[in-house]
């Protein structure tokens, strides 16, 4: 009898631990040009405070998590030429649900930031947005080339684990 209580209090510990752990992030990565685009889509990220995870540095201004937006993600573009991190670059990224009845796209406000306290080595492009479960497109563009396009599904009741 012991051994059916423990066995069975292990599965639910361990269902339990399951079902907390963190949703892996999205990252994917394509070339386009001479640049080398990966696309992140994590949680939202705060901007200001104390605890301020990004510092914005030009651009759009961020989308803060108590905006009227609600944001529930960061959909960001980290961009390279010749294997560094482009500092200085015109990026846009526009973005669109693939559900029936959704075909339209919507432009993100980029904002240049840089992760607070790591400085430019960091920089990456894009800001909070709201994202509803389901199929996305995303096309990043950097300095007017051809569009890096990115699809990902994201699963209901879900969000992104952080960086």
């Amino acid at each position: 009898m012991r051994r059916t209580f423990l066995s069975a209090a292990a599965v639910v510990l361990g269902a339990g631990l399951a079902a907390a752990a963190p949703v892996t992030p999205i990252s994917k990565t394509e070339v386009t040009g001479p640049y080398t685009v990966t696309l992140k889509v994590l949680p939202a990220e705060s901007f200001t405070g104390p605890k301020a995870e990004m510092a914005w540095d030009a651009g759009a201004k961020p989308v803060t998590l108590d905006s009227a937006a609600s944001p529930n993600h960061h959909m960001v573009a980290f961009v390279e030429r010749d294997g560094h991190p482009m500092e200085e670059a015109t990026v846009t990224i526009r973005y669109r649900q693939e559900e029936p009845g959704m075909p339209e796209w919507r432009m993100l406000p980029v904002a240049r930031m840089h992760v607070a306290g790591k400085g430019a080595a960091t920089t990456h492009y894009g800001n909070n947005v709201r994202l509803e479960p389901g199929r996305w497109s995303v096309e990043v563009t950097v300095d007017g080339s051809q569009p890096a396009l990115f699809h990902f599904t994201l699963p209901g009741g879900s969000r992104p684990a952080g960086h």
